[in-house]
């Protein structure tokens, strides 16, 4: 399932919709908790995360698949640093995905006066600040380390 599609590498595939999407709902709910009249779209936020966690699975997988296919017995595996750092970004996806439902549930009560409702703001704005940044830098530090394995050795023949 998370080998080859048409004789692709599932991984090739997956791995875009990984670096676009968690990031990018990263930033979503951000704006999301940050735009009062934006807040009661939060739901979409809390969906597009579970498909980022839910791609960054199907990367992860396809990658020990690509990696099994690629690595040959007597050799240290292709992209062994790639994969060492690829394997903590689920957690990053799964976090951001938590949070992003935890906060849904604390701003979706609207009748609330303002003296309750600011702990509940900071609390959100901080926590998907936080775990939005980790991920953004997480998923550029594994997609530097999966292009370098691919493209160092080919990019500095080139230059020669």
């Amino acid at each position: 399932m998370f080998d080859l599609v048409n004789g692709m590498p599932v991984h090739a595939l997956v791995v875009h919709a990984v670096v676009i999407l968690l990031p990018l709902m990263s930033v979503v709910t951000v704006a999301f908790v940050l735009r009062p009249r934006w807040r009661r779209e939060l739901p979409w936020a809390v969906l597009g995360n579970l498909l980022a966690a839910a791609a960054t699975y199907a990367a992860m997988e396809s990658g020990e698949k690509l990696q099994a296919r690629l690595s040959n017995p007597d050799f240290e595996p292709v992209a062994k640093e790639h994969g060492d750092i690829a394997q903590y970004l689920i957690w990053f996806a799964i976090a951001q995905f938590v949070v992003s439902l935890i906060v849904w549930l604390l701003l979706r009560t609207r009748d609330e006066s303002p003296r309750t409702s600011a702990p509940k703001l900071a609390t959100s704005v901080v926590l998907t600040l936080a775990v939005g940044i980790a991920a953004v830098a997480w998923t550029y530090r594994v997609g530097d380390s999966g292009a370098a394995a691919v493209w160092k050795d080919s990019i500095a023949s080139t230059n020669q």
